[in-house]
């Protein structure tokens, strides 16, 4: 499960700050004037992405099998 979740993280975290960063380096170093609503969206999108990268990364408790019931009981 560990190789999984790194592969979603890596799957959600690249593109997310690669956006973020490619609107830092258009506005900021090219000088590139966006309008309102293309900065918004590649913001919410930047920061969604890096928002489901960190939910991949957390421990969500397992769902049990049919054989873990019968062996408690």
């Amino acid at each position: 499960m560990g190789r999984r979740a790194d592969r979603l993280w890596l799957l959600f975290f690249v593109p997310g700050a690669s956006l973020i960063a490619g609107h830092l380096v258009l506005t900021r170093l090219f000088g590139v004037v966006l309008t309102d609503g293309a900065s918004a969206v590649i913001g919410l999108f930047g920061v969604g992405f890096l928002l489901l990268s960190l939910l991949t990364q957390l421990s969500l408790p397992r769902r049990r099998t049919r054989r873990d019931q019968g062996e408690k009981r």
